[in-house]
């Protein structure tokens, strides 16, 4: 089986990006699939280089090999403030499109892509060339956002989503807002697995007695509206003066400084601080030392976070409706509370931090729970989805292939009927022309 992946989220030299879309190749390659990476990069000339996030990109090498992989970062083009983004797959596709040669030379079989936008909507156009059948994994910015938009941005989600072989869910939730879009027989539900071993124990470590001070509350991700961080700090300042705790928060984004600001508003910027990105080895030292996981978001796919956390056997806290809910049992395997809730947020926080033993034994249910999330089994369900739509793909062209066939024949056996009593054609000019049927455009 050889598969090519399409992934702008793929990490690259000096960026770890979404190490869970690596975490499944690695995966894919140890059960035996020949998998090769194409990983479209923002096209980022020197003189933007004074944006961080642009020089990363400029410096991001054309290839790469990691763990044994050789990973393609080709430059496409990619416009501001979501600029035509309906047309961003087409753009995807002007920078991979060069490598149609290698590709069918390297005979892949079926393209899976991560994102129904851009990358899925990339791997339709590669995939028609290629006459092959193309899977796309959905991990919640389609459903969160594009289906969401009014217009081109949704019909373009829906139209790549609708004419995938397979579609794979990260959850029950995500698979829930899908289905309108994705007929049942192609819809599946795939949860991610969970990379939950430092590659550095020493950097794990170093965090054993970070801050012993005082009870700390974690909380890891993108700095966002929707991420609820807000929502903590106002369940925090409820518990002032009852429950002595410490607020620590991984990640960057464009909320931070305003909920630096709300922290000295409400009066607990001494209890709060901000690390900002960390190395991941880091990041699962820190989970192991916090006596609670804290992220009461209101829009997770899947929620790797907490299952990172829960395998340090740490107690998470998170929101109902949400993908978690597919592991983490309310008052079994964590906590979940109603989204924007600080009130409950904080009698939750309060229960976890007054009763440690408690708290542990739901830690280490937890711990149990995040076990059976492997990315061996990920990649065991991956593959069987491959061969089916391989098969099903194959079975298809055979048909197709047949039909056309037995129309050809039947048109070549094609003679005029007698008339007159003759045995043949009157004359020449009454003979009709033979039919040849075309073969079906590409599409493209």
């Amino acid at each position: 089986m050889r598969v090519l992946v399409i992934s702008h989220l793929y990490p690259s030299p000096g960026h770890e990006g979404s190490l869970f879309v690596e975490d499944q190749v690695r995966a894919l390659t140890n059960q035996g699939v020949e998998v090769s990476v194409l990983s479209p990069t923002g096209f980022a000339p020197r003189i933007l280089w004074a944006n961080p996030r642009l020089r990363r990109r400029g410096r991001t090498p054309r290839r790469a090999v990691r763990h044994g992989i050789l990973v393609e970062y080709p430059r496409v083009l990619v416009l501001p403030r979501m600029l035509l983004f309906w047309r961003a797959g087409d753009l995807y596709y002007l920078g991979l499109r060069r490598f149609l040669p290698w590709l069918r030379g390297a005979g892949i079989d079926v393209i899976h892509a991560h994102q129904a936008l851009p990358d899925g909507a990339a791997a339709q156009r590669l995939a028609a060339h290629l006459k092959v059948p193309y899977v796309v994994t959905v991990h919640g910015r389609d459903v969160h956002y594009h289906l969401r938009q009014s217009g081109r941005i949704a019909e373009a989600a829906r139209r790549t989503l609708g004419s995938a072989n397979a579609v794979m869910a990260v959850s029950q939730a995500v698979a829930r807002a899908l289905a309108p879009v994705v007929p049942p027989q192609r819809l599946h539900v795939v949860p991610n697995g969970v990379n939950a071993v430092a590659s550095s124990s020493a950097r794990r470590e170093r965090w054993a007695d970070y801050e012993r001070s005082a009870p700390l509350i974690l909380s890891v991700s993108y700095l966002r509206e929707h991420k609820g961080h807000a929502t903590v700090l106002e369940a925090l300042a409820r518990l002032r003066g009852q429950v002595r705790a410490r607020y620590v928060i991984v990640g960057e984004g464009s909320e931070r400084q305003h909920l630096e600001r709300k922290a000295t508003g409400l009066g607990i910027a001494d209890q709060v601080e901000f690390l900002g990105w960390l190395p991941h080895d880091d990041v699962l030292g820190l989970m192991a030392r916090a006596d609670v996981f804290v992220l009461p978001s209101w829009d997770e796919a899947f929620g790797l976070v907490y299952a990172e956390a829960m395998a340090q056997g740490t107690p998470v806290v998170g929101c109902r409706g949400e993908g978690l809910e597919d592991f983490v049992t309310d008052g079994q395997t964590g906590y979940l509370v109603p989204p924007r809730d600080p009130e409950a947020l904080a009698n939750i926080i309060a229960q976890v931090l007054r009763n440690p033993a408690a708290a542990a034994a739901i830690g280490e249910a937890g711990r149990a729970a995040a076990a059976e999330l492997t990315w061996a089994r990920n990649a065991e369900r991956q593959k069987a989805i491959y061969e089916q739509v391989v098969a099903e793909h194959a079975r298809r062209d055979a048909s197709h292939n047949r039909a056309a066939d037995g129309l050809a024949a039947h048109n070549g056996d094609w003679q005029p009927e007698p008339r007159n009593g003759d045995d043949g054609p009157a004359s020449p000019s009454d003979e009709r022309p033979s039919k040849t049927p075309r073969r079906p455009a590409s599409g493209l």
